[in-house]
C-alpha cells in the first residue's frame, strides 16, 4: 500500500477496524472495575481520578507494544515469550498457574456481577442467572470467530459507555472537581491501596496477552496486510478504547461520589445501583443496572479467552479458537468460574491468592513485553522508540511498587491459612 493510499483513509475507516482494543476494554471493565471505581468515588471523592487517567494511558502504551508483536509476527505474547525464553520452564509454569487461577476466580466474579445487574431489577434467582450468563458467554467464544466476538464486545463497550455516562450526567457532578482530580495527583490518608486497586483493575496482566493474541488473529485473517497501515489502525483502536475506558470509569466514580454526598451506604456493586433510586429515580437505577450486567457479561466472555490464549501459547499449541484443545481449556475456565459463582461467588481465599499472584505477574508481564519487543525476529523493524521504552519502564516501575504493596498486604493473610 502506498503512502498516498494510506493518507486517504478517514478516521471513520480507521475506527471501523476496531477490534483488539474493544476486546481488552470489555475485559477491563468488569464488576471489579465498577466496584473499585464506585468505592473510590464514595470514599475519596475525585482525588484518585488521576489513577484512572494514568491507567488508561499506560494501557494504550502497552497496547502499542503488543500490537507490534501480533501484527508483525502473527503470534500472541505467550507464544513470543516461549520463543524468546526457550527452556525457561519455571516462567511457563508461573504464567500458566497465575493466569489460570486468577482468571477462574475473576470469571466467578464476572458471572456473579452480571447476575447482580439482572437481580437488581428482576429479583434474586442466582443459580438461573449464573447458568444462563455463563452459557451465553461460552457460546460467544465457541463461535470461533474472533471478528464476530470483537463486534459483539465493541457493541457492549459502547452500551456501557453510554449508560454509565448518562447516569453520571443525571446526578449532576461538579466537573471542576472531576478535572482537578484527574490532573492534580494526590493520595489522601488511607487511599493508597485504593489507588493501587484502580490501576490494577485497569492494567491487568492477562489483557496484555489478550491484546497481542487478538491482534495476531487479524494478521492470520490477512497474512499479506500492510503492517505499517495496520499499526496506524491499532493506534486509533487503542486510543479510542482508552478514552471509552476513562469515560466509563470516571462516570462510575462520579456515581459513587454522588451517593457519598447524599449520605448513602455503599459496600458493593449492588449498593451503587440501589442508592441511585432515591437520588435520581428508578430510571437511573435501571440504566446503571444495565451497565453492571454489560460489564459482567463482557468480562465473562474475555477472561476465559485470555487464559486459553496464554496456556496454548506457552505450550506451543494452536491458538485457533476452533481448535479442540483451545475449546476444551476455555470451557474448563467457564465451568470452574460458573461453579464458584453458583456455590457462593468467588471464594475469598482463591480471590486473595489470585490477586497476590497477579500482583507479581503484572510487572513480570510488562517487562516481558519490553524484552520481547526488542527482538528483531519478533517485531522486525518495529522496535520500540526511545520514548516508548521510557514510558514502558515507567509503567514497569509503578507496577513493581504495586506488586510490593500487594505482597505486603496479602502474604501474611495467605501464610496464616497454611499455619506459617
Amino acid at each position: 500500500m502506498s503512502e498516498e493510499t494510506k493518507t486517504k483513509k478517514t478516521v471513520w475507516q480507521r475506527l471501523k477496524n476496531m477490534g483488539p482494543g474493544a476486546i481488552v476494554t470489555a475485559a477491563v471493565v468488569g464488576p471489579g472495575t465498577v466496584t473499585s471505581c464506585g468505592l473510590a468515588g464514595f470514599n475519596f471523592s475525585y482525588s484518585l481520578a488521576w489513577a484512572l487517567l494514568f491507567s488508561v494511558i499506560a494501557m494504550a502504551v502497552m497496547q502499542r507494544m503488543t500490537s507490534k508483536i501480533g501484527l508483525n509476527a502473527g503470534i500472541g505474547l505467550a507464544d513470543a515469550v516461549r520463543q524468546t525464553f526457550k527452556g525457561y520452564w519455571w516462567l511457563y509454569i508461573l504464567l500458566i498457574i497465575a493466569i489460570f487461577c486468577g482468571n477462574c476466580a475473576y470469571e466467578a466474579g464476572n458471572i456473579v456481577g452480571a447476575a447482580t445487574g439482572v437481580s437488581i431489577m428482576f429479583g434474586d434467582h442466582r443459580v438461573v442467572y449464573c447458568i444462563v450468563i455463563a452459557a451465553v458467554a461460552l457460546a460467544l467464544v465457541l463461535t470461533g470467530n474472533i471478528k464476530y466476538i470483537a463486534n459483539v464486545l465493541t457493541g457492549i463497550v459502547f452500551v456501557m459507555a453510554i449508560v454509565f455516562l448518562l447516569t453520571a450526567i443525571i446526578v449532576k457532578p461538579d466537573m471542576g472537581a472531576v478535572i482537578s482530580g484527574m490532573f492534580r495527583p494526590s493520595v489522601p490518608d488511607g487511599a493508597q491501596l485504593t489507588a493501587i486497586a484502580l490501576i490494577g483493575t485497569t492494567l491487568v496482566p492477562y489483557c496484555l496477552y489478550l491484546h497481542a493474541s487478538t491482534s495476531a488473529s487479524k494478521k492470520a485473517a490477512d497474512p499479506g496486510m500492510d503492517v505499517d497501515d495496520a499499526l496506524i489502525d491499532a493506534e486509533y483502536d487503542s486510543v479510542t478504547n482508552a478514552v471509552l475506558t476513562a469515560i466509563i470509569s470516571i462516570s462510575i466514580m462520579i456515581v459513587g461520589c454522588s451517593l457519598a454526598l447524599r449520605g448513602e451506604t455503599v459496600k458493593g456493586v449492588a449498593d451503587l445501583a440501589n442508592g441511585l433510586q432515591p437520588l435520581a429515580g428508578t430510571f437511573a437505577k435501571a440504566i446503571f443496572s444495565i451497565g453492571i450486567f454489560a460489564a459482567g457479561i463482557s468480562s465473562a466472555a474475555t477472561a476465559p479467552l485470555a487464559a486459553t490464549y496464554v496456556i496454548t501459547g506457552v505450550l506451543g499449541w494452536s491458538t485457533d479458537l476452533k481448535d479442540t484443545r483451545f475449546r476444551i481449556i476455555a470451557t474448563i475456565v467457564f465451568a470452574v468460574g460458573c461453579f464458584f459463582a453458583i456455590v457462593g461467588g468467588t471464594p475469598t481465599n482463591i480471590i486473595t491468592i489470585a490477586q497476590a499472584i497477579n500482583g507479581v505477574v503484572l510487572p513480570l508481564s510488562v517487562i516481558l513485553v519490553l524484552l520481547v519487543t526488542r527482538k528483531t525476529e519478533i517485531v522486525g523493524k518495529y522496535k520500540n522508540s526511545a520514548i516508548l521504552n521510557v514510558l514502558g519502564i515507567l509503567v514497569f516501575v509503578i507496577t513493581l511498587f504495586m506488586a510490593y504493596r500487594t505482597f505486603v498486604t496479602y502474604a501474611p493473610q495467605i501464610a496464616g491459612w497454611f499455619g506459617a
